[in-house]
């Protein structure tokens, strides 16, 4: 099971520090690997963190997982279309269509503790699916978007249910 959380951005260490007390009974000790990748040292717990202006998404759960958020704003995205393939394109027609290809391909990326630029050539996301060089990904991507917001969660089971201990949804923030 992955459990979703959400926080105002300023708010994410504190909020992330407690979600772990609260998962594991221990105080967390949080560090990163070599990549920027967050994890709490010793604790069987997994968690990823993403955040896009004042929302935060937080991600835990038992196994790895990765998450990504992008705030709906309209802006253009030119540069990082240019990358899209032909058969992505024609699923990113409109600003959702594409935040769900860029954070489904951010939340695998966040899962593996890479960088994206690593992967931007190489992987591809279309009818739902992850593609890497080509070759379906055993891993699932799920979604939770809002008016405001599109939250992709990836794992290998990417079933998950949300919580809201922090007393707010994300169209709150």
């Amino acid at each position: 099971m992955i459990w979703l959380y959400f926080c105002k951005t300023a708010e994410k260490e504190r909020t992330l520090l407690r979600l772990l007390r609260e998962k594991t009974g221990i105080e967390p000790h949080i560090c990163r690997n070599e990549y920027g990748k967050p994890y709490a040292e010793g604790n069987e717990i997994f968690f990823n963190i993403s955040h896009s202006g004042d929302i935060c998404a937080i991600a835990v759960s038992d196994n790895p997982v990765g998450v990504d958020t992008e705030k709906t704003c309209g802006k253009e995205r030119g540069a990082v279309l240019s990358r899209l393939t032909a058969r992505e394109k024609s699923e990113t027609e409109d600003e959702r269509g594409f935040l769900r290809n860029w954070t489904a391909k951010e939340a695998y990326v966040k899962l593996k503790g890479a960088r994206i630029w690593d992967y931007i050539k190489r992987l591809e996301f279309f009818g739902g699916k992850l593609y890497l060089d080509g070759k379906a990904l055993r891993e699932e991507i799920r979604f939770y978007e809002t008016e405001r917001l599109t939250v992709a969660v990836c794992a290998d089971d990417a079933r998950f249910e949300i919580e809201n201990n922090a007393g707010f949804s994300p169209n709150d923030i």
